[in-house]
């Protein structure tokens, strides 16, 4: 149960994010402001030339202006943010790191402070638990189209409640908007904002002493992975062809026209069909085809360079997370210089496609932010281009032996997915749309009027019904396992079957957990959102400070879950949509040995089993329990499907209908 200290901690933190594009009105928040001045209190901080730096900055109006456009891939923007990063994440206790970010806040332009103030709290062990509000409701601006914002605007200014709904972008003209509402979804935007929060590109390997962002490079692969892998599911289930990578010499076929704007007025640049890339002032076509051409080189020979000229092995285990750091590239990458960084130039030559010269001055596209990115479809395009170089590496490695996936003392007899509902069917999967309203307070300006409005925007989304994993499993001794769950389309846009080969590599995981076995039958059930993979819906920005406030006043309980995570796919978009008239699917089951499979005697089955998130957002302390490359069995060749399949695996099919309405 949070304390006196947490709550106050976390309606502080509320507050200082509300209206970030405002100056702070709260009088409690405006006297710290006032006495803010971390250059006062350098031995409040473990590195005070960061300090120093940074109140420079301030002092000088070095800072980016307000009102300008923060791009994260911007360098100059970039060393603005890690600057005020440093000083946050350098401060000695709670109230000195808080005290800075209020300090800092005004002085700043406001989406430079959310994200720099946002990863310092993330990562300080003095904020865990504390919770951030959903960021498309601290920035409303990067996740809705233009017409809800100035709907909202209309009713502020006549001071009339609304709900504004809210359309995807495109028409029935355009057949990728059959798949906006995934591309779209807020709850995935937020998500892989989040997960670049918890594994910055820019994080450098001396902060580790909290945090070793364990597997980084192998993390960004898998995330990413599985993302391309859901976009496929979702395109099958509306008769689209698995997704095409784009290539750097040909044409991008598919335009986008994101409708929305930012808060200063600017519009998100539009692109028109059949589109090529373009040289950019620091960049050209041509870099990009020789770093790629390094790097496959490199996946070809087993080895990359490092920059002190050593050697660095890519046909092992650890090879992936290396490759992954290369491509991304992260400042953790053995050497930036000769590999360049692939997927953020990758973003930045997709972003600026439409002004290359930097002629006109148009602000930067969606997939320079990564709120937005992956409403435009050449998202998934771009990371399936990237994928395919991981895949590429992955087939280089030697398939699983049959010792390698055997668990002998283990035989999975039967599999079976019911739904809660009492009229289901079991391996049916009901999915259907629902509608979630989006808090807009932040969308509109406040300055000098007290009186609040509720506008909210309302949205269609994917969702499911919550079902159970029913899995009878033998086993010849007592025994622990982990349980791994993955789902594949079982038939391809041509209505053939996929062949396991083939699947393999657009397998996506619903689930991994460990399970104790007694001698003899078992029966292991595990319910739908429990999965690893997921979190839960977050609570909207007024029902947090609600929440808070009433438990401020003794009126309700505000449980603390240390565990928390802000990064992970939503509950309801653990399935792919299916088809009105029920589309099949396969579900994998494999029961590995969990003595083998764990990292360290340090992680116990129950504390494994709070770890939300795990199996796209890792940890952020320590060591990832599992030891097993990500995605395994399936991240390798499979060069036979029956002497791929052993007694500890099984596999099902089930049927996906998509409803109209949840029953």
């Amino acid at each position: 149960m949070a304390d006196a200290t947490f709550l106050k901690r976390q309606l502080h933190v509320l507050k200082l994010l509300r209206h970030i594009s405002e100056p702070i009105t709260d009088p409690e928040l405006h006297a710290k402001k006032q006495s803010g001045d971390p250059a006062n209190h350098l031995n409040k901080f473990n590195d005070p030339k960061a300090v120093r730096h940074f109140v420079n900055l301030v002092r000088k109006g070095s800072l980016l202006s307000r009102d300008t456009v923060f791009s994260l891939f911007n360098p100059k923007h970039r060393e603005q943010m890690v600057a005020l990063f440093e000083v946050l994440y350098s401060a000695v206790d709670y109230d000195t790191f808080f005290n800075t970010a209020v300090w800092a806040r005004d002085r700043m332009n406001p989406r430079q402070f959310l994200y720099s103030f946002s990863v310092a709290l993330l990562h300080r062990p003095d904020c865990r638990g504390l919770t951030l509000p959903p960021a498309y409701e601290i920035t409303p601006h990067m996740f809705l189209t233009t017409d809800v914002v100035r709907e909202a605007y209309k009713a502020k200014m006549t001071r009339q409640p609304v709900l504004i709904p809210m359309k995807f972008t495109g028409s029935v003209n355009n057949p990728e908007q059959r798949v906006a509402y995934f591309g779209e979804d807020i709850g995935m935007n937020s998500h892989h904002a989040h997960w670049h929060m918890d594994f910055p590109f820019w994080w450098k390997p001396h902060y580790q002493h909290n945090h070793s962002k364990d597997r980084k490079g192998e993390l960004f692969f898998y995330m990413h992975h599985q993302m391309v892998a859901r976009f496929d599911a979702e395109r099958l289930s509306n008769n689209l062809p698995v997704v095409q990578p784009l290539e750097w010499n040909r044409k991008i076929v598919e335009g986008f026209a994101p409708g929305a704007m930012y808060d200063n007025g600017q519009e998100f640049p539009m692109r028109p069909d059949n589109i090529g890339f373009q040289d950019l002032p620091w960049l050209t076509v041509q870099d990009m085809l020789m770093y790629e051409g390094r790097i496959r080189d490199a996946i070809t020979a087993g080895f990359v360079r490092a920059y002190d000229g050593n050697y660095v092995s890519l046909n092992n285990t650890e090879g992936i997370n290396v490759l992954g750091e290369i491509v991304e590239s992260s400042a953790h990458s053995v050497n930036p210089a000769f590999y360049g960084q692939l997927h953020n130039d990758g973003h930045v030559m997709l972003s600026k496609v439409t002004d290359p010269k930097l002629r006109y001055g148009l602000p930067p596209g969606v997939m320079e932010h990564f709120e937005t990115a992956t409403r435009d479809p050449a998202f998934f395009r771009l990371h399936k281009h990237v994928d395919n170089l991981f895949k590429m590496h992955k087939d280089f490695l030697p398939p699983y032996q049959t010792h390698e996936l055997l668990f002998p003392e283990v035989t999975v007899e039967a599999v079976k997915v019911i739904g809660v509902c009492k009229a289901s069917i079991p391996n049916h999967l009901i999915t259907y749309f629902d509608e979630s309203h989006i808090d807009l307070g932040n969308a509109v300006y406040t300055t000098g009027q007290r009186e609040q409005v509720d506008i909210k925007a309302v949205v269609s989304r994917l969702n499911h019904e919550p079902f159970k994993y029913v899995i009878t499993v033998n086993s010849k001794k007592a025994v622990h396992g982990v349980a791994r769950i993955f789902l594949s389309p079982k038939y391809n846009w041509f209505g053939q079957k996929i062949p396991l080969h083939v699947a393999r590599w657009g397998m996506i995981e619903l689930d991994r957990f460990p399970v104790k076995l007694e001698a003899g039958d078992n029966v292991i059930t595990r319910n739908s959102e429990d999965s690893i993979v997921t979190i839960p819906e977050p609570r909207s920005f007024p029902h947090l400070i609600n929440y808070v406030e009433r438990a401020i006043n003794g009126e309700e309980e505000y449980v603390v879950d240390k565990y928390h995570r802000h990064c992970g796919f939503p509950h309801r978009l653990l399935l792919p949509k299916g088809k009105p008239e029920g589309m099949t699917y396969r579900i994998y089951v494999i029961i590995t040995d969990y003595n083998k499979d764990i990292i360290t005697s340090d992680w116990k089955p129950e504390d494994i089993e709070n770890l939300s998130s795990l199996g796209y957002c890792g940890v952020l302390e320590g060591k990832i329990p599992d030891a097993r490359p990500m995605g395994f069995p399936f991240d390798r060749r499979i060069t036979s499907e029956e002497e791929f399949f052993t007694q500890n695996m099984k596999v099902v099919d089930v049927t996906i209908p998509n409803v109209k309405e949840n029953r």
